[in-house]
Protein backbone atom coordinates (compact mmCIF):
# COMPACT_ATOMS: atom_id res chain seq x y z
CA UNK A 1 0.00 0.00 0.00
CA UNK A 2 2.79 2.45 0.89
CA UNK A 3 4.58 1.81 -2.39
CA UNK A 4 1.37 2.57 -4.29
CA UNK A 5 0.99 5.89 -2.44
CA UNK A 6 4.66 6.72 -3.06
CA UNK A 7 4.30 5.89 -6.76
CA UNK A 8 1.19 8.08 -7.02
CA UNK A 9 3.08 10.93 -5.33
CA UNK A 10 5.98 10.61 -7.76
CA UNK A 11 3.58 10.59 -10.69
CA UNK A 12 1.88 13.78 -9.51
CA UNK A 13 5.24 15.47 -8.98
CA UNK A 14 6.32 14.46 -12.47
CA UNK A 15 3.24 15.82 -14.27
CA UNK A 16 2.81 19.03 -12.22
CA UNK A 17 5.61 20.95 -14.02
CA UNK A 18 4.38 19.69 -17.39
CA UNK A 19 0.90 21.10 -16.97
CA UNK A 20 2.26 24.48 -15.88
CA UNK A 21 4.99 24.69 -18.51
CA UNK A 22 2.66 23.59 -21.31
CA UNK A 23 0.50 26.68 -20.85
CA UNK A 24 3.32 29.22 -20.94
CA UNK A 25 5.17 30.46 -24.00
CA UNK A 26 8.62 32.02 -24.26
CA UNK A 27 9.18 35.22 -22.24
CA UNK A 28 9.14 38.47 -24.21
CA UNK A 29 10.67 41.87 -23.59
CA UNK A 30 8.49 44.98 -23.45
CA UNK A 31 9.42 48.67 -23.27
CA UNK A 32 7.62 50.97 -20.84
CA UNK A 33 7.87 54.55 -22.05
CA UNK A 34 7.44 57.83 -20.18
CA UNK A 35 6.78 60.47 -22.86
CA UNK A 36 6.02 63.18 -20.30
CA UNK A 37 8.11 65.93 -18.77
CA UNK A 38 7.83 64.61 -15.21
CA UNK A 39 9.20 61.46 -13.64
CA UNK A 40 6.77 58.62 -12.91
CA UNK A 41 6.99 55.88 -10.34
CA UNK A 42 5.65 52.73 -11.92
CA UNK A 43 5.05 49.09 -11.22
CA UNK A 44 4.67 46.47 -13.97
CA UNK A 45 2.52 43.48 -13.03
CA UNK A 46 2.71 40.35 -15.18
CA UNK A 47 -0.90 39.08 -15.25
CA UNK A 48 0.11 35.68 -16.64
CA UNK A 49 2.80 34.77 -14.10
CA UNK A 50 0.97 36.85 -11.47
CA UNK A 51 3.93 38.77 -10.15
CA UNK A 52 5.42 42.24 -10.09
CA UNK A 53 8.23 42.13 -12.65
CA UNK A 54 9.46 45.68 -12.16
CA UNK A 55 9.14 48.61 -9.84
CA UNK A 56 11.01 51.71 -11.00
CA UNK A 57 11.12 55.48 -11.25
CA UNK A 58 11.01 56.53 -14.89
CA UNK A 59 12.76 59.79 -15.67
CA UNK A 60 11.08 62.23 -18.04
CA UNK A 61 11.21 61.16 -21.69
CA UNK A 62 12.81 57.79 -20.93
CA UNK A 63 11.99 54.11 -21.16
CA UNK A 64 12.76 50.89 -19.35
CA UNK A 65 12.61 47.24 -20.42
CA UNK A 66 10.87 44.37 -18.64
CA UNK A 67 10.62 40.65 -19.31
CA UNK A 68 7.15 39.10 -19.06
CA UNK A 69 5.55 35.68 -19.46
CA UNK A 70 3.43 34.78 -22.47
CA UNK A 71 0.65 32.41 -23.42
CA UNK A 72 -0.88 31.26 -26.64
CA UNK A 73 0.85 32.81 -29.60
CA UNK A 74 3.61 34.32 -27.43
CA UNK A 75 1.45 37.22 -26.30
CA UNK A 76 1.82 38.83 -22.89
CA UNK A 77 -0.64 40.50 -20.53
CA UNK A 78 0.54 43.24 -18.15
CA UNK A 79 -0.87 46.00 -15.98
CA UNK A 80 1.22 49.15 -15.55
CA UNK A 81 0.49 51.17 -12.42
CA UNK A 82 1.56 54.67 -11.49
CA UNK A 83 2.25 54.18 -7.79
CA UNK A 84 1.93 57.90 -7.01
CA UNK A 85 -1.38 58.68 -8.73
CA UNK A 86 -2.95 55.21 -8.65
CA UNK A 87 -3.63 55.33 -12.40
CA UNK A 88 -3.23 52.02 -14.17
CA UNK A 89 -3.55 50.54 -17.64
CA UNK A 90 -3.92 46.92 -18.65
CA UNK A 91 -2.34 45.74 -21.90
CA UNK A 92 -3.50 42.32 -23.08
CA UNK A 93 -2.23 40.37 -26.09
CA UNK A 94 1.05 42.28 -26.33
CA UNK A 95 3.92 41.04 -28.46
CA UNK A 96 7.67 41.25 -27.97
CA UNK A 97 9.30 44.70 -28.09
CA UNK A 98 5.91 46.40 -27.57
CA UNK A 99 6.15 50.05 -26.49
CA UNK A 100 3.70 50.74 -23.67
CA UNK A 101 3.11 54.20 -22.22
CA UNK A 102 3.34 54.59 -18.46
CA UNK A 103 0.17 56.12 -16.95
Amino acid sequence: MQSRVALMGLFLLAIAPMSHAGGLGHPITINVVNPGFDERMIEVVDNICRQVVMSATLAAESSVRAHVCTRGMNKGDVTIRNTLTGAQQRHADIIGDARLTAP
